[in-house]
């Protein structure tokens, strides 16, 4: 599944991986994602703007973890309201105890291989 998550006037794309009643959504630019056919020499992946997690442990408790890019989630209010939507995600958590973390990061580096160099 994928889709545009937004709260007021902050959108962001993003896709939702399941895995058994597991969640994991990324957060991303859809418009910066490679086309299979343009997945040559010189391919700049992008990463997105970072994952949550939503884990269920056992019938009553989840956890949520994960990360986002504070350069594009400037507030802790767009922080929450990524929190909440995640959650209303499954039907699970309206009854579970669902502690959270999300780690804020800002890029310091990172390392590639583009086909190039």
């Amino acid at each position: 599944m994928d889709g545009k998550f937004v709260h007021k006037d902050f959108s962001v794309d993003f896709d939702l991986f399941n895995r058994g009643d597991d969640i994991i959504v990324r957060f991303f630019d859809k418009s910066r994602e490679h086309e299979a056919n343009r997945i040559v020499d010189l391919v700049l992946v992008d990463p997105g703007y970072g994952y949550i997690c939503l884990k269920f442990k056992g019938d009553d408790s989840a956890l949520l973890s994960g990360f986002l890019d504070s350069d594009v989630f400037l507030s802790d209010e767009s922080i929450a309201a990524a929190i909440a939507f995640v959650q209303n995600l499954s039907s699970l958590t309206r009854h579970c105890y669902t502690p959270y973390h999300i780690r804020k990061f800002k890029t310091t580096g990172y390392i590639e291989y583009n086909g190039e160099y």
